[in-house]
């Protein structure tokens, strides 16, 4: 899986991955992605996890998705989901995702 992080704005990440979300992948993503936010000179409170290029999302995947909302709402962040297939939305609205997560 490639995974793409970039700063926007002063207090915001992108994220960008291919691939799959899943069991060999997800704490790798979700590793990378807190670590950028750990390591950011400045308080990150606004990622947007770009979704054009996963093809396929598993519990692990969903879990770490979880995990990066309840830490972004713990600093009064957000966090914003981008791009989501129609396949993966419907993996997001099974387990109840799509009642509090923002998606553009």
């Amino acid at each position: 899986m490639d995974i793409l992080i970039k700063g926007i704005g002063i207090d915001g990440i992108y994220v960008k991955a291919s691939g799959r979300l899943d069991l060999d992948n997800a704490v790798e993503y979700g590793t990378k992605i807190k670590d950028a936010i750990e390591e950011s000179v400045e308080a990150i409170t606004n990622v947007t996890l770009d979704f054009s290029e996963i093809d396929f999302i598993s519990s692990f995947g969903l879990k770490v998705v979880l995990e990066l909302y309840k830490q972004l709402k713990a600093q009064n962040g957000v966090l914003k989901l981008k791009s989501v297939s129609e396949q993966l939305m419907n993996s997001f609205k099974i387990v109840g995702f799509d009642k509090f997560l923002l998606f553009e």
